[in-house]
């Protein structure tokens, strides 16, 4: 009975999907979203995966100890998962998506980005969020995470808050352009705001991505929030964005 188990755990045919974005940015709503659908079952930032994960997307050179146990924690979730879907939202699995597509052949990735600017109003008023930045000399440099690379460390402290966190968006971004190459088909990447402007081509886009056979919940988007962060952030914050990631908030669609 055991060695049944223990086959059926290494085993499962239940396909892990793996939400991957930065901080901020829908990831967590999606996760959840998703997560109500009867084909699906979803965890959240669960333990030990968000930690191990975090960890890894902190210091790379830690994935020879912790991606093993990742993977392990998985296949637990795997088990407990079929016949469904298994979604999990541990967005700093952007970092490691390779690994775990070697390690889960049937994986799909489902990337979730949001304006820079929205975005980073938002880091700059979640405290767990905007808390890495403070904590940036306990891990090593360059920083992929946090988007810092060996020439900016002797100056990040002088850096404005705005742009380092418009740094760690970037940093996001254009790892998910380097995704998009190397996942290949099992690779999606969608955009919060598509889910107000372009409501149903979304999710029929998901639906679809997923193999889905019964219609996906409309994940509920306020447009008036969309435009949150021109309240939100001054002239110069607005500016240091702008600086950093290279087109302006104007550029933005409402």
């Amino acid at each position: 009975m055991l060695q049944k188990i223990k086959y059926l755990f290494d085993h499962s045919t239940t396909r892990p999907v793996f939400v991957i974005g930065t901080g901020r940015s829908g990831t967590h709503w999606l996760g959840y979203s998703l997560g109500n659908h009867p084909e699906v079952r979803a965890t959240v930032e669960d333990k030990p995966m968000f930690n191990l994960s975090t960890r890894m997307a902190l210091n790379p050179a830690l994935e020879d100890k912790l991606f093993k146990p990742l993977v392990r924690a998985y296949k637990w979730q795997l088990f407990k998962s079929a016949p469904r879907l298994y979604m999990d939202k541990t967005h700093p699995n952007i970092w490691i998506a390779e690994k775990l597509l070697e390690a889960f052949p049937n994986a799909l990735f489902l990337g979730i980005e949001r304006n820079p600017y929205a975005t980073v109003a938002s880091m700059m008023k979640h405290g767990g969020v905007s808390a890495w930045h403070k904590r940036w000399r306990e891990f090593p440099i360059p920083n992929r995470f946090l988007g810092i690379t060996q020439d900016l460390a002797d100056r990040y402290d002088r850096i404005p808050f705005a742009s380092q966190c418009a740094m760690r968006w970037l940093a996001h971004h254009n790892r998910m352009n380097e995704l998009r190459g190397t996942l290949g088909d099992a690779f999606l990447l969608i955009t919060y705001e598509s889910f107000a402007h372009d409501t149903k081509a979304t999710v029929d886009t998901l639906k679809q991505f997923l193999a889905l056979k019964s219609p996906v919940p409309i994940p509920e988007v306020k447009k008036d929030s969309l435009n949150k962060w021109k309240h939100q952030l001054s002239d110069s914050e607005l500016a240091d964005i702008q600086k950093t990631v290279g087109f302006s908030p104007d550029s933005v669609r409402d």
